[in-house]
Parts: structure tokens; C-alpha cells; sequence
């Protein structure tokens, strides 16, 4: 009966300044003014607007001691299977912007936060952008992160490679589960505890006509589409 959702402003730069739909993951593109509310009595005429982070401060890690707030970035957010916790990536915004040059400064990076505020924890950090989580059945965290290394073919520009990475639930024993040499988004559960996922796959198909779905077992094994 409530609605989970970010605040993120649009990019209005063109595609090899901010656009293009791999630049827009770059932490040194966010723009400032973003954050995670929560939308409560939806479908009332008097819905009400939480910022689920109001007060929030970080109990471990580089953020330990520290609120996140609107002149940060923030990305994909995931609701827990019980509806009780929620994953999301968010970034500083340092400034001057250092663009095309990868710190854990200017990277998005996971967090976890209950719905109502409390015990919000750092997941990931480093120079590398860490984003769209979900949970597995057992607790651990899918998500897409440039750690594997690598970049896109065709961009005339440091694009690198996201692809499927998975985790404990405290962030612990981060492994890559995909080699997949371009880009790869969003995953989600099926009802079989498999991993649902995109892929800007270049093979014997268009390059730019549709990403499509593939599948893969929550531990990287018989990837298909």
C-alpha cells in the first residue's frame, strides 16, 4: 500500500556528455538533488512524501558517522522480499568534477537501509560503480558493478564494461559471476530463485536495436538467452 521511489534529475547533455544510457551510471555524472522517499496513502486524495534517509546516518564503513543527503546521487532502488529493508546506490558528488577518472569519491556504491530508516549500512565501496542490487532467496545480493574490468568496443571513450556481481548480505565475498565483454542491467528474481537480466549482446544480432533478456543460475552458471 506504499510506493518505494528515488528522486534523480534528468541528464539534458548530449549522448558522449552525460546521455548516453552507460555514461548516466557514472557517479561523476550525477547531479545533486536526488534521494529515497517513500510515497504513503498512494491512492488516497492526501498522499504523503517520507524521505526515508531524513536523519538516517551510516553506521559502518567510509560513510560511518554520516548522513546522505540531497547534494548526493542516488540510483535503483530494491525492496526486500519481507518489505522490510531496502538496497539502493547512491554517490557523492565532489567537487570540481573529475570526469572519466574513477575514485570511490565519484562511484556509486550499495547501501541497506530498513523502510524506516534505521540501521543504514555501506555494502560496496572502491573505484568502481557498484549499482542495481536485488536480493536472492538465501539472503545474498545480485547486483551490476564495473569490477570486472574491461570496457565497451565502439564508444571513442572510456566506457567501461557492467556486468552481473553477487554478494553476501553484508557486503562481504563480492565475486563477478559474468565475463560478458559489454554491458549487462537490472537484474530480478524469477520464482525459481533464477536471475533475470539484460544484455547488450553484439552476437550474430543489431547492436543497438533491443538489449535482451537472458537467465542464469544465482551462482553465474548456464547463462542464456
Amino acid at each position: 500500500d506504499k510506493i518505494l521511489f528515488i528522486k534523480r534529475h534528468f541528464m539534458p547533455e548530449a549522448e558522449k556528455t552525460g546521455n548516453h544510457m552507460c555514461d548516466q551510471y557514472f557517479g561523476f555524472r550525477a547531479i545533486a538533488g536526488g534521494g529515497l522517499f517513500v510515497l504513503e496513502n498512494p491512492f488516497s486524495d492526501k498522499p504523503t512524501v517520507r524521505n526515508v534517509l531524513a536523519g538516517a546516518v551510516c553506521e559502518n564503513g567510509r560513510f560511518k558517522g554520516r548522513t546522505l543527503g540531497p547534494e548526493g546521487g542516488y540510483l535503483s532502488p530494491e525492496l526486500s522480499f519481507d518489505g522490510k529493508q531496502i538496497l539502493f546506490a547512491y554517490t557523492d558528488i565532489p567537487e570540481p568534477r573529475r570526469r572519466y577518472t574513477w575514485t570511490q569519491e565519484n562511484c556509486y556504491h550499495i547501501f541497506k537501509v530498513n523502510v524506516d530508516g534505521t540501521h543504514l549500512r555501506q555494502l560496496t565501496d572502491g573505484p568502481w560503480n557498484d549499482f542495481d542490487p536485488a536480493w536472492l532467496p538465501c539472503g545474498d545480493i545480485v547486483f551490476i558493478s564495473e569490477r570486472r574490468g574491461g570496457y565497451g568496443r565502439c564508444h571513442g571513450r572510456p566506457v567501461p564494461s557492467f556486468t552481473l556481481h553477487r554478494m553476501d548480505a553484508d557486503g562481504g565475498n563480492i565475486a563477478c559471476l559474468s565475463p560478458h565483454e559489454t554491458n549487462e542491467w537490472q537484474p530480478s528474481i524469477d520464482n525459481d530463485g533464477k536471475v533475470l537480466y539484460t544484455r547488450w549482446d553484439y552476437v550474430d544480432r543489431g547492436f543497438n536495436q533491443a538489449h535482451h533478456p537472458w537467465l542464469t543460475t544465482p551462482d553465474g552458471r548456464d547463462s542464456r538467452v
